[in-house]
């Protein structure tokens, strides 16, 4: 033995990471007083407990508490008889009203008992992961998702209490009137907010849309207004780099109903002058909102939420709190197996994402592609049944919306004949829906469907609401 392993060793006999006297001192502390066992139970569980015994006496004390029977050691005895370690454990519990100390000591006792349970169950998962590197069993992504696993571990706080009566909750709903909503807003799309209403902690929200109808763009205007009116988001690329998702948010930041800069000269770095000066103005806010991208391809759902609680504690020892998670898009994530259709890939994703927003209480913002089914129809308006692969996603997601332009579909209908009557009439049409683009919500849970209008502006790769040209500025604010 040597290296690493002599000293995870040493480490281990310096430090076993338990203490049996603390767990046997907590039960006796139980046991002098039943009306404890409920609130432990709720911090502390039974694998927290280094000595099997003890967490099996700790199961069935929670247990008979739960059926409504008083606890001690002569009731417990019964189903511990044949144990060979009972009866040296059952002489302690005896003098347990004896023992029993004040509620601070016993509060000490569960905190400690919990805290290492949590330590070990660490190591452990941390002495897997090398197990697991050294076999060559994983790759090396899985190998950071089991890693984060183990160290969040001490991230956790304990046992989360997910139920409670339902009167509490009631209680939750009166406190909360009058209070400001709690939820994320663009706020330089006001038509989009207004059909979408807050986006909702646990919410995931689906965005659709056939290519070109300015999905990329649309999402980025969403992340830049929210984390510009203080929302922290994070920005999921898993088709286009960090680079070039700046590149639009640049010019989108810079854009204005006086003009902007063009995102083609960003792109081909032919920018100076004012244009220059306007940019790096618009860096400088970038360094202000809380936004950030990332651009790792091929993540898995076990890696997307391990980058996502990864970010909420960098947030949380900042004092914030991460609010918007934000996928371009879904059917790009990678397979979590081998071998799944299509079908199921969606399907999982779908559920994936929408467990991530709950558990992690943030709202998740995903685009979706649509099939090309909608090319068929006379009427290429989107629906749920566009959505491509899984009718699983019109079933998880809290909302749904859609992007429309009929200038995209108009473009491709230019007559020959620039001379003629019907090149005139595409003229007509053509600026009729010029930058237009329809926002189509046709779910919102306790929403009726609805269907709004806004603007896009591919030019300066920025998506605006209907109120744009009657706003002051027309840009961020």
């Amino acid at each position: 033995m040597s290296g690493i392993s002599e000293q995870v060793a040493q480490a281990e006999t310096a430090n076993p990471l338990q203490n049996p006297e603390a767990e046997i001192s907590l039960i006796s502390d139980l046991l002098a007083d039943n009306r404890l066992i409920d609130p432990a139970a709720d911090r502390v569980r039974p694998v927290d407990f280094s000595v099997p015994l003890h967490g099996q006496v700790f199961a069935k004390m929670v247990e008979q508490t739960a059926l409504g029977q008083a606890v001690d050691a002569v009731t417990l005895a019964p189903f511990f008889s044949n144990n060979e370690g009972w009866p040296r454990l059952e002489r302690v519990l005896a003098a347990a009203y004896l023992n029993a100390g004040s509620r601070e000591r016993t509060k000490s006792y569960l905190e400690q008992v919990c805290d290492l349970g949590r330590r070990r169950r660490m190591v452990q998962g941390l002495q897997e992961v090398i197990q697991a590197t050294r076999s060559g069993s994983e790759t090396c992504d899985d190998l950071i998702v089991l890693a984060d696993e183990a160290v969040a571990e001490l991230a956790d706080e304990g046992v989360q209490q997910d139920q409670a009566p339902a009167g509490t909750y009631a209680q939750r709903v009166i406190d909360s009137f009058g209070k400001p909503v709690v939820g994320v807003k663009c706020g330089i799309i006001n038509s989009l907010d207004k059909a979408l209403g807050f986006l909702r902690p646990s919410e995931l929200i689906v965005g659709g849309g056939r290519p070109g109808m300015g999905k990329t763009a649309t999402v980025c205007s969403y992340a830049l207004g929210a984390a510009s009116l203080g929302h922290p988001v994070i920005l999921f690329s898993l088709e286009m780099s960090g680079e070039e998702l700046t590149r639009r948010m640049l010019t989108d930041l810079c854009f204005s109903n006086r003009g902007g800069v063009r995102y083609e000269d960003v792109l081909n770095g032919e920018v100076k002058g004012q244009d220059l000066e306007a940019i790096k103005r618009a860096k400088a806010r970038l360094d202000e909102i809380p936004l950030e991208i990332s651009d790792k391809g091929g993540l898995t759902l076990a890696m997307l939420g391990r980058r996502v609680r990864r970010h909420k504690r960098r947030l949380a020892a900042k004092g914030q709190k991460l609010e918007l998670v934000v996928i371009d898009y879904l059917q790009l994530m990678a397979k979590s197996r081998a071998g799944m259709s299509p079908y199921e890939h969606v399907s999982e994703v779908s559920m994936g994402l929408k467990t991530l927003a709950k558990n992690e209480d943030l709202a998740v913002l995903a685009l979706a592609q649509l099939s090309r089914g909608v090319e068929q129809r006379e009427d290429k308006r989107p629906m749920p049944s566009d959505l491509r692969e899984s009718g699983q996603i019109e079933q998880d997601a809290d909302a749904i919306f859609f992007l429309y332009r009929e200038e995209e579909y108009l473009r491709h209908q230019k007559p020959a004949d620039e001379f003629g009557l019907k090149y005139e009439d595409w003229l007509k049409d053509m600026e009729a829906v010029r930058n237009r683009v329809e926002f189509i919500v046709p779910k919102r849970r306790n929403a009726p469907p609805t269907r709004t209008l806004g603007w896009f502006f591919g030019e300066y790769s920025a998506v605006r609401g209907s109120d744009f040209y009657r706003s002051s500025e027309g840009d961020h604010g």
